[in-house]
């Protein structure tokens, strides 16, 4: 979502770094080149100016720290202050009595029954909570529909009655969730092309009489000032607690994320990450500008390797003797390419490694993820015997894999060149290096 800010403040940056001295006419050239790139990113302009003003106080009121360099002081400063913008860190409020209501409200088409569902489903791994879902989105054909489908993919507890008036359906999920011991309803609520009387009405009568402790408002990246526009209005209506930034990615500049909490004083709490379910992070605003200034957000990548992990099985004892060695099969190297997929794009994990947000900017994910799952499907047109013992693969077996997964036999060469090379490499280090890199893999 940051890749726009984060290549423009990575080149100011570095404008900055190479002087020995930084004197206020650098200062302001700097300024002006993060405050162009913060507009192009659509951030309200009352926010870019109050913080620029805050970060050019202090950049020409601080005394450099005697441990510090003048362009890591700025850094730091540049760091506070965003950490300002963003607010604190605030966790859904989930201590009342069981069950917690919670009302998702948005307008149509922002994501607004999918972030439902991804945030029930991180209730329940992450948290250990036994989320209900509800629609109450009579007016939308196939909304409904949609939430039981999507529910019902991710083994989640879904609740539906015949009625069709809103409030009747809300209550009827409460009064089933206290039966059952479920200690968690979500409630998806309708959502229209924009703004008006009767879904605000609507809201205001569940609001009313269910007294949800929550309110989550879905954010489309995309959307920009325009969208928080639109968000302020449900804000004075009927309140929010708290924000769902979706679509971020998709190509957007993540302009709204930095407006979210002066524009509608509420926390962002999630963020959308991709179309799958597990696609969604808890927004934590230390490591999100860790990842704007190009500094990575090692916590978040250590968190994804280990929930890939866990999905993907701890390794066998073959398995993990043959990667102590260095003798990685096809069959190895599919499971690890599975487990790396699970973990969102190439292109987001580069920006969480601490000097590869640069790097990443200059690589064609898009191509490269295509090539991957062309791999995949290369392997799984292999015989398990073929997986297992790739020197079988002669000139009438390549054409056979070629042919059966829609590639070229060029293709399949490549692959099968580096495969064979990068063998070589695990073999250079084998030994106490291979089980330690089996191990991890095998959390």
């Amino acid at each position: 979502m940051f890749d726009q800010l984060q290549n423009q403040f990575g080149r100011t940056l570095k404008i900055l770094s190479g002087q020995a001295k930084i004197r206020p006419a650098h200062i302001e050239e700097a300024l002006q080149q993060i405050k162009t790139s913060l507009l192009e990113a659509d951030v309200q302009f009352s926010v870019v100016n109050r913080f620029l003003d805050q970060v050019k106080t202090r950049a020409l009121g601080t005394e450099v720290a005697q441990s510090l360099s003048p362009y890591q002081q700025f850094i730091k400063i540049l760091h506070k202050e965003m950490l300002e913008v963003f607010g604190a860190e605030e966790p859904l409020e989930l201590s009342g009595k069981p069950p917690i209501i919670a009302l998702m409200v948005g307008l149509q088409g922002t994501g607004k029954t999918t972030s439902a569902v991804k945030i029930a489903f991180h209730l329940k791994r992450k948290l250990k909570r036994k989320p209900l879902l509800v629609s109450v989105d009579v007016t939308r054909p196939a909304a409904i529909e949609q939430l039981e489908r999507l529910s019902k993919d991710a083994k989640l507890d879904y609740f539906n009655t015949p009625s069709l008036k809103p409030l009747e359906r809300a209550q009827a999920a409460i009064k089933y969730a206290q039966t059952y011991g479920l200690d968690f309803v979500l409630i998806d609520t309708a959502g229209r092309l924009s703004i008006d009387d009767e879904l605000m009405n609507e809201l205001k009568v569940l609001k009313s009489e269910l007294k949800p402790q929550i309110i989550l408002y879905a954010v489309d990246a995309m959307s920009g000032q325009q969208g928080l526009a639109v968000a302020s209005g449900f804000s004075s209506q009927i309140g929010l607690t708290g924000a769902v930034l979706t679509k971020t990615d998709g190509d957007t500049r993540g302009g709204v994320a930095f407006s979210i909490r002066e524009s509608l004083k509420i926390p962002l709490q999630f963020v959308g990450t991709g179309e799958k379910t597990e696609a969604l992070e808890v927004f934590h605003p230390a490591r999100w500008v860790s990842r704007i200034l190009g500094m990575g957000d090692v916590e978040s990548l250590i968190e994804k390797v280990e929930t890939a992990s866990e999905e993907a099985g701890a390794p066998g004892e073959d398995e993990a003797k043959r990667m102590a060695k260095g003798e990685l099969t096809l069959l190895d190297f599919q499971k690890q390419m599975k487990m790396m997929s699970k973990m969102g794009s190439l292109g987001g994990l580069m920006g969480m490694i601490p000097g590869m947000s640069q790097m990443a900017a200059k690589v064609d994910h898009e191509a490269l993820e295509k090539r991957l799952k062309k791999v995949d499907a290369m392997i799984n047109s292999m015989t398990n015997k073929e997986r297992l013992k790739p020197d079988l693969l002669n000139g009438d077996r390549r054409r056979r894999i070629a042919k059966g997964s829609g590639t070229q036999v060029e293709d399949l060469n490549q692959f099968m060149r580096e495969f064979t090379e990068m063998q070589k490499m695990m073999k250079r280090f084998s030994g106490k290096k291979m089980k330690g890199l089996a191990q991890m893999f095998g959390r």
